[in-house]
């Protein structure tokens, strides 16, 4: 059981009923290391959320320079674990039901709050990838089971770079990427890329 459920569990419902009972930190940094971690799994945490724009909707909006927040699901953030009883967010990314796909998109990552974590604990996460990778791998695991592909539309090089490692290839469409979860063969998989490409930027 992650360390944000068990947060959660056993807790009066009064407790549990306003979402930042599980508290979180952002403007007070965390002043070092409190507990051992040996992998990127007793740092990090991503769950996924309805209410995402609670916890990183501020992040969001300042960093796509936009109004608004993604309303469609399925939201995944990624948590920070300052000590037992307070997380800190510092990452989110939603995945977008289509056909029998799923599309990719909003990652962000919140550098300022990144830098807030002990350097012993970064370390812990440079070595596993990133926040980036960390978070885009968790909700590809909680999507992927029943879905075709998962598309991406990317224009910047440093989030190519982060989706190649994930599992993302390039397609014959300019910035747009896809994750091939079944077995397709060339014929369906040309197919697949013109009807995500009809879609234009996601």
């Amino acid at each position: 059981m992650n360390f944000l459920k068990r947060l959660l569990k056993n807790r009066p419902s009064a407790e549990i009923a306003p979402v930042a009972s599980v508290k979180t930190k952002r403007e007070e940094a965390p002043e070092a290391s409190s507990y051992p971690a040996s992998c990127i799994s007793d740092i990090l945490c991503v769950t996924e959320i309805a209410n995402a724009e609670f916890f990183i909707g501020d992040l969001f909006r300042r960093r796509f320079n936009t109004p608004s927040f993604p309303d469609m699901p399925r939201h995944f953030v990624a948590f920070y674990k300052i000590d037992e009883n307070t997380v800190m967010p510092v990452g989110y990314v939603h995945q977008t039901p289509w056909e029998n796909c799923y599309l990719c998109g909003g990652l962000v990552i919140d550098d300022r709050r990144y830098r807030r974590i002990p350097a012993a604990h970064r370390r812990i996460i440079r070595e596993a990838g990133g926040v980036a990778e960390y978070l885009q791998r968790e909700s590809f695991a909680a999507v992927g089971e029943n879905a075709l592909v998962i598309w991406g539309f990317v224009g910047d090089k440093l989030a190519e770079q982060v989706d190649l490692r994930v599992g993302f290839v390039h397609t014959s469409v300019p910035y747009l990427m896809a994750v091939w979860l079944k077995p397709l063969s060339e014929e369906e998989k040309n197919a697949w890329v013109q009807k995500a490409a009809a879609l234009g930027p996601f």
